[in-house]
């Protein structure tokens, strides 16, 4: 009997040039096998035996220390009821990460950013889902982007694909049992920030994810309240120098936190939901080809073929 060949492992960066990588890939018209997700994406040669893995960033040990952790307070019987609610109650398509006021160049030489501390760590533990001693342990171990990532990896979800002859054979989504959790602490996070947003229209410059930009300083005070308020602490960051330019894709601003030059880009929404088909494209075109189904504006928006473009821009 053939001794079957070990699968060899490739790592790569997970970038922009993705896309146009996974389109040249299909069109060899070899077997191959290809799994889309948020922080990781792969695509497997069958011929070779070869896995390329995608990846955002290599991720440490802790931070999956500290997800196995929120898994095993999920466990717990008294969160059950918390969690049906949750599964019953939340759409993935009402999550928001940014928002801006105008869209129109401003200027100002003063401005301040209030930036919320652990935010979707803290929604999980303001939705009694972790607790005390797995959000402090996760705080005082990992770093601001694992515990990100280390909350992120509750929505880890896949769609699956299989090509041969750069045709379209399979297209099946990965189960995410825990992804309305994720999705419930993005609309926590995003529901604070919309409040104190709408609460203050003349202070507002914009938010993106945990931060809201304002160009009063005063009015930070006020804000600290309403957030400490709704369960989340947070920070005082002065900026100067701060800068709003509209490009056709994006509201860009510029502005100088501790002596360093910073920049944020918020996409221009339908600029950026144009952007979010060029993977669905590569997809979609392969479905055509055999005659399947034409996918609706609404069914493309719910494939996940796009899940993590947002820092892929």
């Amino acid at each position: 009997m053939a001794k079957k060949q070990k699968q060899k492992i490739v790592l790569c960066k997970l970038n922009k040039n993705f896309p146009k990588l996974l389109d040249s890939f299909i069109a060899l018209g070899t077997p191959i096998e290809v799994g889309l997700g948020k922080y990781s994406s792969y695509i497997i040669t069958k011929n070779s035996n070869t896995k390329y893995k995608f990846l955002t960033k290599l991720q440490t040990k802790k931070t999956f220390i500290g997800y196995v952790k929120i898994l095993k307070d999920l466990k717990r019987p008294e969160v059950e009821v918390v969690l049906s609610d949750l599964k019953d109650s939340i759409k993935e398509s009402n999550n928001t990460y940014f928002d801006y006021g105008k869209a129109q160049d401003c200027e100002y030489k003063d401005a301040v950013c209030v930036d919320l501390n652990s935010a979707y760590l803290q929604a999980l533990y303001n939705l009694t889902l972790i607790t005390k001693d797995t959000k402090e342990w996760i705080e005082k171990y990992l770093t601001k982007r694992e515990r990100l990532v280390c909350v992120g990896m509750l929505a880890k979800q896949k769609e699956i694909l299989e090509f041969n002859h750069s045709k379209i054979i399979s297209d099946k989504k990965e189960d995410a049992k825990n992804r309305f959790i994720f999705n419930a602490v993005i609309q926590e996070v995003a529901s604070v920030m919309n409040k104190v947003a709408k609460h203050h229209t003349e202070d507002f410059i914009a938010y993106w994810v945990d931060g809201i930009y304002l160009k009063n300083e005063y009015i930070a005070f006020d804000v600290i309240n309403q957030f400490e308020k709704a369960g989340f602490p947070c920070k005082i960051e002065e900026l100067n120098n701060f800068k709003g330019k509209m490009s056709w894709s994006h509201m860009s601003y510029t502005y100088n936190k501790e002596g360093q030059s910073k920049k944020l880009d918020l996409p221009i929404k339908a600029v950026h939901d144009l952007r979010k088909k060029r993977i669905i494209s590569v997809i979609n075109s392969k479905r055509i080809e055999r005659s399947m189904p034409k996918l609706t504006k609404d069914e493309l928006t719910q494939k996940k073929y796009t899940q993590g473009l947002i820092p892929l821009v």
